[in-house]
């Protein structure tokens, strides 16, 4: 493997994406300098391909026109959005469906596409009010010139710009620029070019897009919103970049060609050299659940021991996970609930409304803490933005605690999501319209089985959500003995602990695999063993572990 596929330097695809459509009307005039030099370059086939030719098949250019080629064109809007919002997951609602359909109807070209999606209220969010104006100067030339910053003079130049005219002018100044009317023209996608030594590119140009690049699964939102250049932009120096392990051996000891290769990693051990369940949920490694999310809801036919389950379920989720005295009950709202009287959803504003809810949560906690804690909670999820924090730290401060706990619970997001049957759940799956990073934000507020909210009384969000970051500190969340989750000589078949042996996969199979042997519990066996199955696996034994 190469160093530059390491460092995400190899496109998705074999070369510049383009596409253009035969025009037959005549030339606009050029009202402005980069106008003309834009007619200039296309009336003299420039801006077809890169400039050196050994990133081309024979040593042909890249340009491919493709009239009314629908796959040409679904490729080139694919590569614009990874390459302007660079290498970010865009949901179906954050897609520019307009400006999609002018240039799926030939109003636009490419470069007016490029520029319209530069514009969007979605890289306007992320790339432009959620970050410090020398890291939005850098995206944006990485997005629309596929290089980084030169100097501090131009980083200077459009930070000036950035501050008279706005946003939109800074887009305009780059798209509308005789460089990149030189290097993409009207018809081909901006694409990464500092990884070659091109024309007018310094040489250290490559480690300093190496920093900003990170390589292929590395979203430029989930960076951070600090510049990473200002240091080295202001000393005239090359930034310093880490060398991926995937550019690297696999096994310990020196390289045939003199590098350092990276020692085996252990397996992690838990119990006699068991590892952790292996599966792909994202709850049981976290501490989140089970491998599958419970979701508890009251039906008509339940019986008794049912609903005290149901009970301590509402009670799990909305005290955040204690251990309660019963003294410190709602034993009034509790009966009403068996008896019918209250619907599960009324349960859960009676908890909330209680003085053990408010004595935990409201008396000791700073109100950023009581929000956040509301949000997970009674919706089951991270506070999503500053203006929606802000919006119910004003509840709180001009109507009143219970209005903030009301709010929550008669909000349409609450009757669409759990209704009034079901328990609010953790919600740490994607899902639509929210952002991925809500993912870390939960982690921060979930930190595992044994943990209890009202062990800590200061905000864990406050940061993130103002800077829209991640949390600081979540890369560091790893795996924990007490997630397994699991009890030991359990009368109940669901809870016990089995351990599951597994035999090598043979060469010429499909995955090898080593022998490994998995401590699960009876609730996750038939997953597990689905896993193991999918992969080729042949499973030897399974006791249960006393």
């Amino acid at each position: 493997m190469s160093a530059s596929k390491g460092f995400g330097a190899e496109s998705l695809n074999d070369g510049p994406v383009s596409f253009s459509r035969n025009r037959n009307a005549a030339a606009k005039p050029a009202l402005s300098n980069g106008e003309f030099l834009r007619q200039s370059c296309s009336t003299m086939k420039i801006a077809i391909g890169p400039r050196n030719h050994e990133d081309c098949p024979h040593g042909v250019t890249a340009q491919r026109y493709a009239p009314d080629d629908a796959a040409a064109l679904a490729t080139a809007i694919s590569a614009a959005y990874r390459q302007v919002y660079g290498n970010a997951h865009v949901m179906d609602n954050e897609r520019s469906a307009e400006l999609e359909a002018q240039f799926c109807n030939g109003e636009l070209n490419v470069r007016d596409f490029v520029r319209g999606l530069a514009k969007s209220s979605f890289y306007r969010s992320r790339f432009f009010e959620g970050v410090a104006p020398q890291r939005g100067i850098e995206l944006n030339l990485k997005h629309l010139l596929g290089r980084p910053p030169i100097n501090q003079a131009e980083m200077s130049a459009h930070i000036a710009l950035l501050a008279d005219r706005g946003h939109d002018a800074v887009v305009d100044f780059i798209v509308d620029g005789a460089e990149y009317a030189e290097v993409f023209g009207d018809d081909v996608v901006p694409y990464t070019r500092s990884f070659t030594s091109a024309a007018g590119i310094p040489n250290n140009s490559f480690a300093n897009m190496a920093a900003l690049e990170r390589g292929f699964a590395i979203s430029d939102s989930a960076v951070g919103s600090s510049s990473q250049l200002s240091n080295v932009l202001a000393r005239g120096t090359s930034a310093y970049i880490a060398l991926p392990s995937g550019a690297r051996g696999a096994s310990g000891g020196a390289s045939p060609s003199g590098g350092v290769r990276f020692a085996p990693k252990k397996r992690t051990s838990s119990d006699g050299g068991d590892s952790t369940p292996i599966r792909n949920d994202a709850y049981v490694g976290f501490g989140l659940g089970q491998r599958e999310q419970e979701v508890f809801q009251r039906c008509p036919a339940d019986t008794a021991d049912q609903i005290n389950g149901l009970i301590r379920a509402t009670y799990r989720q909305v005290m955040g996970n204690p251990h309660l005295m019963e003294s410190e009950r709602a034993m009034s709202a509790e009966s009403k609930f068996a008896e019918g009287y209250l619907s599960t959803r009324e349960l859960v504003r009676a908890i909330a409304l209680s003085p053990e809810y408010s004595r935990r949560f409201f008396e000791c906690n700073a109100p950023y803490r009581f929000v956040e804690l509301n949000f997970k909670h009674l919706l089951g999820r991270a506070p999503g933005s500053q203006a929606e924090l802000s919006e119910h730290i004003q509840i709180l401060a001009n109507d009143g605690y219970e209005a903030e706990i009301n709010s929550y619970l008669d909000s349409t997001e609450y009757q669409s999501t759990f209704g009034e049957d079901t328990v609010p759940y953790m919600r740490i799956l994607s899902e639509q319209g929210r952002s991925q990073v809500a993912f870390n934000r939960h982690l921060s507020l979930a930190e595992g089985y044994a943990a209890s909210d009202a062990v800590t009384n200061s905000s864990s969000l406050v940061t993130s959500v103002a800077t829209n970051s991640v949390p600081s500190g979540w890369r560091s969340t790893t795996v924990r003995a007490n997630r397994n989750g699991a009890v030991a000589g359990s009368p109940s078949a669901t809870t016990k602990r089995f351990r599951i042996v597994v035999q090598a996969q043979p060469r010429g199979g499909r995955q090898r695999t080593p022998n490994a042997s998995y401590l699960v519990n009876g609730k996750d066996m038939t997953s597990q063993m689905k896993y193991i199955h999918a992969r080729g696996g042949r499973i030897v034994s399974i006791s249960e572990v006393m």
